[in-house]
């Protein structure tokens, strides 16, 4: 399949994924038995039957530390987490699956940033995957003044299971591929050089920075506060789900602001949706950025970007050469409405599924203006 057509079918597979995993994955949808009389037997017993690639004992101090701040001293800030997490996790796992790799990896999110997608480390980590600059830039991401990839969701997510899925084919061992997340993994083959070439994690983790200790436990309370926040009397916080969220792609230069004023939309709710846009406007660009907005708006926007109506999916007509002349007298171009930009900028030879869809637009526009016509 073209890169044309990948891009263009996203958004559709995206949202097929979020409405057969919603309500499989909604955290608060099944209720869990409740606390025994001891606790670190039922948490151990509880994580068990999580069957995450990677575990902890549940007297751990770090995972004790985290599972109070968790369920807790933070349990405001853990209701909004649980809110953002039915939002985003049916995305993390569309790439999880098309990438061959555990689902239960949703959870490294949590402990990386709490899922806040404009999360900002001191040490300039930013996003819901808490990329560096050069790591993200290194995996294809564009991370500037202007655009900040890092922050975008489905290109960051991507790109961080990309990056573990290489780890874990470096080290063979989630231990340690979560390890390298972390620290990096130069640091990961000097502790097991410094362990004498054991590759055992438990002969490894004493040779790891403090906090790529202390890394697997925050990963396993992440988990443990997802799927059980309910027994401590927490509820995920009310926000947009993914399939209340339309993805349109932009290529053309676009101010967020104007659009928001034009299609009646909240700056602020755009700006919130796609903070991977640091100066509130997307650049001009061939690839295309995907714009993030409420659902019930998405045609309202695609008509304001693309200058005229969504186009109306109807039973083909035989006669292409009869659309091809229908559209010239409506000033319409195929290619351009595609792409999103002017037809004489286009650098590309179409390949044979490429022609087929453009002809099947055209017929679809076609017999979309007939129908109107005859109205």
């Amino acid at each position: 399949m073209s890169k044309l057509m990948k891009c263009l079918l996203l958004p559709v597979v995206l949202l097929l994924a979020v409405t057969t995993t919603t309500k499989a994955n909604s955290i608060t949808e099944t209720p869990k038995s409740s606390i025994t009389q001891d606790p670190e037997t039922e948490i151990s017993r509880r994580l068990a039957g999580l069957q995450l690639p990677l575990s902890t004992s549940a007297n751990d101090a770090h995972l004790q530390r985290k599972l109070t701040d968790y369920l807790g001293n933070g349990s405001h800030s853990t209701e909004r987490m649980l809110g953002r997490a039915n939002q985003y996790f049916p995305v993390f796992e569309y790439y999880l699956e098309k990438h061959g790799m555990p689902s239960s990896l949703k959870y490294l999110a949590v402990a990386e940033s709490m899922l806040v997608p404009g999360a900002v480390s001191s040490a300039r980590a930013a996003g819901l995957w808490q990329l560096m600059p050069a790591t993200a830039r290194e995996m294809g991401l564009r991370v500037d003044a202007v655009v900040d990839e890092r922050m975008d969701l489905y290109r960051s997510t991507e790109a961080a299971v990309v990056m573990l899925k290489g780890l874990y084919q470096q080290f063979g061992d989630w231990h340690l591929a979560l390890a390298a997340y972390n620290c990096g993994p130069g640091r990961v083959r000097r502790a097991i050089r410094a362990a004498g070439g054991h590759t055992y994690y438990p002969k490894v983790k004493r040779f790891l920075p403090q906090e790529s200790q202390q890394y697997v436990a925050a990963y396993v309370a992440a988990a443990y506060t997802i799927n059980y926040a309910g027994d401590y009397g927490l509820t995920a916080e009310e926000l947009l789900l993914e399939d209340s969220i339309a993805t349109v792609r932009v290529h053309r230069a676009l101010n967020l602001r104007q659009l928001s004023r034009a299609c009646d939309l909240s700056y602020r709710n755009v700006r919130q949706l796609n903070p991977s846009f640091v100066r509130g406007y997307i650049p001009a660009s061939s690839k295309g950025y995907w714009l993030r907005v409420p659902v019930q708006k998405g045609d309202e926007v695609r008509t304001y970007i693309w200058g005229r109506p969504n186009l109306v999916m109807l039973p083909a007509d035989d006669d292409l050469e009869l659309a091809r002349q229908y559209a010239g007298t409506l000033n319409f171009d195929v290619r351009s409405w595609l792409l999103g930009c002017s037809s004489d900028a286009l650098h590309y030879q179409p390949s044979i599924v490429q022609l087929e869809y453009e002809n099947q637009l055209l017929l679809n526009m076609y017999e979309a203006y007939e129908a109107v016509a005859m109205n």
